[in-house]
């Protein structure tokens, strides 16, 4: 954890941005931040979060530190601003008390500049004792809830901003393919943590806004191994890099070329990035000694499967 943040926020959060429920116990500290929230303590957007709000102001008590300030009401499925307003949208452990992600992942691309970014961290499924034993949450009902416009104004008040889902890394990579692939959002997967460097109770993803990411995208694999060729051999490893993630991020399930990014991450004086998605790719295929071996050379240690 870095006292003063999180280096990776750091780098990919420039600009002006805004943070979704932010807490300020473990705060970003990113400079140029709006903090967006359904209830200031005077002001909500439903009743009920003024309850919720007084709750949370206790909690924060515990860490003799305040509530975050509230610069905006909203939250993530009512975003009031204008269209490509920020450079980047932060949020961590909130995206789950959503229940409409889909909505969300929507809205978050409206806001959001052109090339700009999305970093998200969201509890593992074991974080919260009472989502242990909880099944993640599937892709068709995140897609009913789509259809059906689900928002806040049709929960239930016993579990009023609860954990609406529970997620894995790999539930939460499926569902941005397949927001990619129907056009609701245009997120290109820029790296990931299968454990989050800010606390260590979550995953991360870092998304940037490219707008026509599918046109991007390689016809066929034979298309793929031109265009990469040509890249590579022209040592254009960054250029090679963002082919291989635009893949990744309509079909993320992919081992060659989740190992691909990892070796084109390494060339690029990025192991740290690198090696997240090689884990990845040992997830995908456990067996593969290959893999193994290079995930023991860059990390000094075992590789230990997290999907259980």
């Amino acid at each position: 954890m870095n006292e003063k943040g999180m280096a990776l926020a750091n780098k990919y959060c420039q600009g002006s941005g805004l943070e979704i429920g932010a807490g300020s116990h473990n705060a970003f500290y990113l400079p140029d931040c709006l903090n967006l929230g359904p209830c200031d303590g005077v002001s909500f957007l439903y009743p009920l979060d003024l309850k919720d709000f007084n709750l949370y102001a206790n909690e924060q008590a515990n860490y003799e530190t305040p509530p975050a300030r509230i610069d905006a009401l909203g939250d993530f499925m009512d975003i009031p601003y204008a269209d490509e307003t920020f450079d980047y949208l932060i949020s961590s452990h909130v995206i789950e008390h959503v229940p409409n992600l889909f909505a969300a992942y929507a809205e978050a691309s409206r806001v959001v500049k052109n090339e700009g970014v999305f970093f998200c961290i969201f509890p593992k499924r074991n974080a919260d004792p009472n989502d242990r034993v909880r099944a993640l949450t599937t892709l068709e009902s995140m897609i009913d809830a789509f259809e059906k416009r689900i928002d806040m104004s049709v929960m239930p008040e016993y579990n009023w901003r609860g954990h609406y889902h529970v997620f894995s890394m790999q539930s939460m990579l499926r569902a941005i393919n397949m927001i990619n692939s129907v056009g609701l959002g245009h997120w290109l997967i820029e790296c990931l943590e299968e454990t989050d460097s800010k606390v260590g109770n979550g995953h991360t993803v870092v998304l940037r806004k490219q707008i026509g990411l599918s046109a991007l995208n390689c016809q066929d694999a034979s298309q793929f191994n031109d265009e990469f060729n040509a890249r590579y051999q022209a040592q254009d490893f960054a250029g090679a890099l963002q082919l291989v993630k635009v893949a990744l991020s309509l079909d993320f399930f992919n081992a060659q070329n989740l190992y691909l990014a990892f070796a084109l991450s390494c060339q690029l004086d990025n192991a740290r990035e690198g090696i997240e998605f090689l884990r990845q790719a040992l997830i995908l295929t456990p067996e593969n000694e290959e893999f193994r071996k290079l995930f023991v050379q860059v990390t000094g240690g075992p590789f230990i499967n997290p999907v259980h």
